[in-house]
């Protein structure tokens, strides 16, 4: 890293004509909690480049922010602002739900930048009230000193899979392998219509990993996953680490490979492997979650 110090960007500093430009509205639903990729596309297409950005939601069933589209946004955010760098990772702290069909900006601080790595810290609000937080590191592209890659030889293909028909917040091509552990969740998919472009792959890989940990979860327990079917029960995540090992293109199958390691005192932790087709690990993450009871 060239600077360890800690920027805020200032946007009436770096030209902007308005600290608080116009923020675009929600991405209108039929059905709150049910929209198309090219719902998806659309929010993560965030209007500007200069801080505050605004940024738009897409619907809800719960009425909240969805998390799986925060870190998505993130992603595509963290790369515009560094140019020729990808994410290497992000670590993401949700401290409210917000509201989904107001206002949202992010205020961006860049903690590094220069050489092969920038740094930022990406905070999503609504008025004064944080929504969340984003560490994000990048990388630029530089040759191999030590290649070491976890392979496995051993996976299951799409074809031994059946397809998942419920598929309101992954609106792709989705298949589930039969389950060999009481709580683990072997699940391949594809996004056949992702674009051409790599920011985008990343940043619904990580939508992608969002969604999974926590419904799996449920399901596994007898609990119905949506909000909606579940009102004795509040879930939700409350951070995520996503890691990219290497290049991938979202419109190739991957496996994604799901893992609850732990579940007590209203708290849950999980884990994900992403493999692509070729059996080599593309990415990693991990969430912690609320489960408890809705009634206390």
């Amino acid at each position: 890293m060239s600077e360890r110090s800690v920027e805020t960007i200032d946007p009436q500093r770096v030209g902007s004509s308005s600290a608080q430009p116009e923020s675009p509205l929600p991405i209108d639903a039929p059905t709150p909690g049910s929209f198309t990729l090219n719902d998806l596309l659309a929010v993560l297409d965030l209007g500007g480049d200069v801080p505050p950005v605004p940024a738009r939601c897409l619907v809800s069933a719960h009425g909240g922010i969805l998390g799986a589209q925060l870190l998505g946004q993130q992603i595509v955010l963290a790369e515009r602002l560094a140019p020729g760098k990808a994410v290497h990772s992000l670590h993401t702290i949700f401290s409210r739900p917000g509201d989904c069909q107001q206002p949202l900006w992010v205020d961006v601080e860049r903690l590094a930048h220069g050489g092969s790595i920038d740094a930022l810290a990406l905070s999503f609000r609504q008025g004064s009230l944080h929504i969340c937080r984003a560490d994000v590191m990048l990388r630029a592209s530089e040759p191999d000193f030590l290649s070491l890659q976890m392979s496995r030889a051993d996976l299951s293909g799409p074809a031994d899979a059946v397809p998942f028909p419920d598929r309101r917040m992954m609106p792709w091509e989705v298949r589930v392998l039969p389950r060999v552990e009481p709580h683990r969740l072997d699940q391949w998919q594809r996004i056949g219509d992702a674009g051409e472009d790599p920011t985008v792959w990343r940043a619904l890989l990580a939508h992608s990993c969002e969604v999974l940990p926590l419904a799996d979860l449920l399901t596994a327990s007898g609990i119905p996953p949506m909000p909606a079917d579940r009102p004795q029960v509040a879930a939700a995540v409350l951070s995520q680490t996503v890691t990219f090992f290497d290049d991938l293109d979202v419109r190739d199958w991957h496996l994604f490979q799901v893992r609850t390691v732990h579940a007590g005192q209203g708290r849950a932790v999980a884990r994900i492997e992403i493999f692509g087709p070729d059996g080599v690990q593309r990415a990693a993450a991990e969430i912690v979650g609320l489960v408890r009871s809705a009634r206390r």
